[in-house]
């Protein structure tokens, strides 16, 4: 070979090797393609980072083929729950992570990679979890893995700019769903899914997945199924011990005070009837029960009281002063109740007053709600906020949230085949509710995940980041998840007919094609 050509492909590679040594210092590898991802884990951590972890470990041998391996000393990945690892503070302080900062948020962590190493921090047990699981989205995990089939692709190497860096906190402080109408569509599936003996079994099987997603979306507040034909949630066997090693706290909806599931739990042939005016130390019994079986866990109590089957509360006849007199009777003795059996100082247990429907015009006769008790706001159930807190409410220390459907089941018409809700509109209401200062709870109302997959996880992200999405941002939204759920062809491909989709459906909902009005025998009461 003539020496000039030998010298000059010499030189080439040399000069492809100083380029491909210049790429890698620009870049952070946690995976190199050979062994799984080494990683080291705080002592002590709370259970959702375990459930986290399990999570991660699978998502990671989905995508490597190699299950990642725990070292102490010179682990890849180094995760840290600060608020109970003290002894790794100092270490994350000296890598440029702002500690003080971290520890005073609730659900918050920061990703931040080093020269040797990448380093997850988390304010509290959820945080740490949501880090751990924001390390599968860097991976090219969906949060729809497991419900939608939704398998990452493999990789043979995993990186991250060398000067990678996140911080990350919730911009609403409980962030979840309702699972509301789930006789349709849920219920029948889970039962006949995992317990075909016990129909009308929502099991604790099937909740460890509805958690684990929440997990993913970065929610971390359920309330939980509640018709008539679903066992009720605290009688399910494990189900709040599964909500408790996922970090979810439990609510529930605004006909469902002090965590008692009504239409699955009174019993009026033993307990009479559901009329604190006639009936009331029958009422305070059943209430108490559950107060004193639930307290150990996470919980948002709802205060206040309704009908069983979401009607108007029972005994009072419809002048709104008698009304207004009853409802502050059951709110004050609640107070009581939850300062006897839950916490002496009631005015930290988390607390909410729903005023939807009637009770809206009772609240405004009146009524003395407590100041640490948010107040959740309610859409006209397509979408469209009526009402938020004006500029004296605000100020009110318990704050306030929103209840928002994506599916409805009531009079007018129902919508729970599709998900029709218009992503801009979420965008819309949910920004003006935030900007109401609307920013300590937000529920979405579901009957199935999957039918609304798309704008729950809209309504979430906004929930965490309300920054995320924006009015000239909201398309591009829209493709990235598609481009994330089916690949970067199919998802450019099918994003034109998802924007036609929702224009057709702002037109008119699918469901409100064939007839006009549901429901018109059932005068006594509808679904919300």
């Amino acid at each position: 070979m003539n020496n000039i050509i030998r010298g000059t492909i010499v030189v080439m590679l040399g000069l492809a090797a100083s380029a491909q040594a210049a790429d890698e210092k620009k870049e952070f590898c946690w995976y190199d393609g050979t062994k799984g991802v080494s990683y080291s884990l705080s002592r002590h951590v709370s259970p959702v980072v375990a459930t986290a972890m399990q999570m991660w470990s699978d998502d990671m041998t989905d995508v490597t083929g190699a299950m990642p391996i725990r070292k102490d000393t010179r682990a890849r990945v180094r995760i840290v729950q600060i608020d109970t690892d003290k002894e790794a503070i100092k270490d994350l302080k000296a890598a440029g992570i702002d500690v003080k900062t971290l520890k005073r948020q609730k659900d918050a962590f920061c990703i931040k990679a080093t020269s040797h190493q990448l380093l997850v921090a988390g304010s509290d047990g959820r945080g740490t979890a949501y880090g751990i699981l924001e390390l599968s989205r860097l991976a090219g995990v969906s949060p729809w893995k497991w419900w939608a089939d939704a398998q990452p692709e493999k990789r043979g190497r995993l990186t991250l700019p060398a000067d990678f860096h996140t911080c990350q906190c919730p911009s609403v402080e409980y962030r979840g769903i309702f699972i509301n109408d789930e006789d349709w569509s849920l219920q029948p599936w889970s039962w006949r899914t995992f317990s075909p003996a016990k129909p009308g079994l929502i099991s604790a099987t099937t909740y460890k997945q509805v958690f684990k997603l929440l997990m993913r979306l970065r929610a971390n507040t359920i309330w939980p199924a509640m018709h008539e034909s679903s066992t009720p949630f605290f009688l399910i066997p494990g189900a709040k011990e599964a909500a408790d090693s996922c970090g979810i706290v439990i609510g529930t909806s605004h006909c469902e005070p002090m965590m008692r599931n009504n239409a699955g739990e009174w019993n009026t042939k033993e307990r009479g009837a559901y009329n604190y005016i006639t009936n009331k130390d029958a009422v305070q019994r059943y209430w108490t029960e559950r107060l004193k079986d639930s307290r150990q866990y996470q919980n948002i109590y709802t205060i206040g009281m309704r009908g069983i089957h979401d009607g108007a509360m029972e005994g009072v006849g419809k002048n709104l002063d008698d009304q207004t007199a009853a409802l502050q009777r059951v709110i004050d003795d609640q107070r009581l109740m939850l300062r006897q059996h839950v916490n002496r100082r009631v005015e930290q247990v988390p607390q909410q007053f729903v005023p939807y429907k009637e009770v809206l015009q009772v609240m405004e006769n009146g009524l003395v709600v407590p100041d640490d008790v948010m107040l959740t706001w309610c859409d006209d159930n397509y979408g469209y906020l009526t009402r938020l807190s004006d500029s004296l409410q605000q100020k009110r220390t318990g704050g306030a949230g929103v209840y928002y459907h994506l599916s409805y089941w009531g009079r007018p018409h129902d919508y729970l085949w599709l998900s029709t809700t218009q992503p801009g509109l979420i965008c819309n209401e949910m920004r003006e509710a935030f900007d109401h200062n609307a920013r300590r709870l937000w529920i979405a109302n579901v009957h199935d995940l999957k039918t609304a997959a798309y704008d729950l996880e809209l309504f979430l992200d906004m929930a965490w980041d309300i920054n995320s999405v924006t009015p000239s941002t909201v398309f591009r939204h829209q493709l990235q998840w598609l481009c994330r759920e089916f690949g970067q062809s199919a998802g450019s491909r099918l994003f034109p007919v998802m924007q036609e989709f929702y224009r057709l459906t702002a037109i008119r909902k699918p469901e409100f094609m064939g007839w006009t009005q549901v429901e018109l025998d059932k005068k006594k009461y509808h679904r919300g």
